[in-house]
């Protein structure tokens, strides 16, 4: 029972700091996803890549790049100065 307690924990400390992230750039398009991730994490930027497209077509939905919201206007500033 003390490892059910430890586990639901570590997943609550995992759903809590997910919310700390926000999305600054979605595109149907890896490739591009990736390299504008290349770019924040070259500033210096924690980035998180997130596939939401659809797992038998990948035709359908969005790859997302995720950074804490603490670093949010800079990725944005940062992904306008490279278009």
């Amino acid at each position: 029972m003390k490892w059910i307690r430890k586990k639901l924990n570590l997943l609550k400390t995992k759903l809590v700091s997910e919310s700390d992230w926000i999305s600054v750039y979605q595109s149907q398009t890896e490739y591009l996803a990736h390299i504008k991730k290349l770019v924040l994490e070259d500033a210096g930027i924690d980035v998180k890549f997130s596939d939401g497209r659809d797992s038998s077509y990948n035709a359908f939905g969005y790859v997302h790049l995720l950074v804490p919201k603490s670093d949010e206007e800079e990725a944005q500033r940062l992904l306008k100065d490279h278009e």
